[in-house]
């Protein structure tokens, strides 16, 4: 019987993004651990509330002179997890311990370091080589990733396993329909993007792409995110009309990928992309750049795009809003390449290249 400890600072966090995806991880790591025999302890600074979505994530807290946050990760885990494999799910990992295992999801920090404050930059682009050098092995999310970690410093692609994300944690809450009846919504009447300011994320595409007259006559909907006014800072006007959700719950955006004629995700870069994916679970037909991991991910379950060409994001996205046999094959593609990024089989390959570890 081997000891696997999971890294769970995280859960002194939100559960969004990142830290959304290590809940899953840690919790399939636990269930598969467990069923073979190992034991498996998930290490904390502090006590965490249940959460109903993750019930094996019940924390052994664990607490040192060094606090609840970096140093306690960096100093204090290592010592607690003396002899065991540590698994790190969140891109840090404390260079003390020689048997650990990280997961880097990307090297944006690397490759558009302007989006992140310069000490946070910073840190990160000198800690994750560092990292990547004192790992026994480095996980990542996409094919894209591993090549960039590499380029960067951050592992050899021998060293660096591909993991994909799973996706279909989005069908898990039920659709929360009023979302569109706060925000006078009709469904298919509109195209959907998920909010951000930050520069890579390229939201002004659409934007550009959706000013009157709009393609198919459809409204512009950011979900999530910050306001228009964080837009306009930047200098990215938002189309008249364009309705901001602020904070969506799951169930929320659950029903606003369903009830999109589109969505439409312009990333310069990304390590896998989980909102394209998941509208394609929910039966939307997604557009999505040519960039980072979207080719690799969405593969033929989108329309694949160039990230800087305004004039192709109008076409597609008036392609599927105005053809309807058109928009029905693309969901189609869209559902079955969803269909192969569950957390079953994200449980199964992280499993897979963990086991010959101990």
């Amino acid at each position: 019987m081997a000891r696997i400890i999971i890294n769970g600072k995280f859960l002194g966090a939100g559960l969004n993004g990142v830290h959304r995806t290590a809940a899953h991880f840690a919790s399939l790591l636990i269930e598969k651990g467990r069923a073979a025999g190992h034991d498996v302890v998930l290490m904390a600074p502090k006590d965490a509330a249940p959460d109903p979505e993750f019930p094996l994530l019940r924390p052994t807290v664990v607490k040192g002179r060094f606090g609840a946050g970096q140093g306690w990760e960096m100093l204090t885990l290592p010592w607690a997890a003396r002899g065991a494999l540590l698994v790190n799910f969140c891109n840090l990992a404390p260079l003390l311990h020689r048997r650990s295992v990280v997961m880097i999801h990307d090297a944006q920090t690397f490759l558009y370091p302007s989006d992140y404050t310069g000490r946070q930059a910073t840190a990160y682009r000198l800690l994750s080589p560092l990292i990547g050098r004192a790992a026994l092995r480095v996980l990542t999310v996409s094919e894209f990733s591993r090549q960039s970690l590499a380029q960067h410093g951050v592992g050899t692609t021998a060293k660096i396993d591909v993991v994909y994300n799973g996706t279909d944690h989005i069908l898990a809450a039920a659709p929360d329909t009023e979302i569109l009846s706060r925000h006078g919504l009709e469904a298919g009447r509109y195209a959907l993007v998920v909010g951000s300011s930050k520069g890579y994320k390229n939201i002004h595409r659409v934007f550009d792409a959706m000013r009157a007259p709009a393609p198919g006559n459809l409204r512009l909907v950011v979900a999530g995110g910050p306001g228009a006014e964080s837009y306009i800072k930047k200098g990215w006007a938002p189309p008249e009309g364009t309705v901001f959700t602020g904070f969506v719950s799951d169930g929320a955006l659950r029903a606003l990928y369903e009830h999109a004629a589109v969505f439409a995700f312009p990333s310069l870069t990304e390590g896998f992309g989980l909102p394209p994916v998941e509208a394609m679970h929910c039966g939307t037909p997604v557009v999505a750049a040519r960039a980072g991991a979207m080719p690799e991910v969405c593969a033929e379950g989108a329309l694949i795009v160039d990230p800087q060409d305004t004039a192709a994001w109008r076409d597609a996205i008036a392609t599927l809003a105005q053809d309807p046999l058109a928009a029905e094959q693309q969901t189609a593609l869209g559902s079955a390449r969803a269909a192969q990024f569950t957390w079953d089989a994200a449980g199964t390959r992280l499993w897979q290249v963990l086991q010959p570890l101990l």
